[in-house]
C-alpha cells in the first residue's frame, strides 16, 4: 500500500468521528518530509457550533508549531508539509492552506460545487492574487477510486440525513458498489 493511501485512511479515520459526532464527515491529517503525522483534524462545524471548523483548518491549526516560528514572528517558509483530506478543500480551506505555506495536497474526493483548490490554482494564472504562494503547492486529486466513491457515501449519507436527497454525493453512487 503507498503512503498517499495509507495518509488518506488515516484522514477517514478523522471523518468517521466527525460523521459519529453528527458533522460533515470530512477528515484531514498533515504529514512531515518524514512522513510522520505531525496533526490530525476534522470537520467540527456542527458539534462545535462553528461555521470555520472545517478538518483542514483543524489540522492546520494543530500544526501550528510546524508552520510559525513564535519568537521571530515568521512563517516557516520551508516547511515540507503535506494535508491529506478526504474532501477537495473549498474556498476557506484552499486559502488558509496557501497561507499557511503548506506544500502539498492529497484529498480522496472531488466536489464539483464548492471545491476549490484546482479551481483557484487555475485562476492563479489569470489573477495573480496568491502568484507566489500558489505557484510552489503541488496537489494531487483523487488518485484512489475506492476513497472517492468512500467519501462520496458518507456526504451522501450525511445529507440525506438532513433532508438533502439531490446531492452532487449521490450522483455517481446511483450505479456503482461502495465497499
Amino acid at each position: 500500500m503507498d503512503k498517499h493511501y495509507e495518509n488518506l485512511l488515516l484522514a477517514f479515520e478523522e471523518a468517521e468521528k466527525a460523521r459519529d459526532e453528527g458533522t460533515f464527515p470530512i477528515g484531514a491529517i498533515i504529514v512531515d518530509a518524514d512522513g510522520s503525522v505531525v496533526s490530525r483534524g476534522r470537520n467540527r462545524v456542527f458539534s462545535s457550533c462553528d461555521s470555520t471548523a472545517h478538518a483542514e483548518v483543524d489540522a492546520i491549526r494543530k500544526a501550528g508549531n510546524m508552520i510559525l516560528h513564535l519568537e521571530s514572528k515568521k512563517f516557516i517558509p520551508k516547511n515540507e508539509l503535506t494535508l491529506y483530506t478526504t474532501c477537495e478543500p473549498c474556498p476557506m480551506c484552499t486559502s488558509t492552506i496557501v497561507l499557511s505555506l503548506i506544500k502539498k495536497v492529497v484529498w480522496a474526493a472531488n466536489d464539483k460545487d464548492i471545491g476549490a483548490f484546482k479551481k483557484f490554482k487555475e485562476l492563479n494564472s489569470e489573477l495573480p492574487i496568491y502568484n507566489d504562494l500558489f505557484k510552489d503547492i503541488e496537489f494531487v486529486a483523487a488518485p484512489y477510486r475506492d476513497l472517492e466513491l468512500r467519501q462520496r457515501k458518507m456526504l451522501a449519507e450525511w445529507n440525506n440525513s438532513r433532508g438533502y436527497t439531490d446531492t452532487h454525493w449521490n450522483d455517481e453512487l446511483a450505479n456503482e458498489t461502495v465497499q
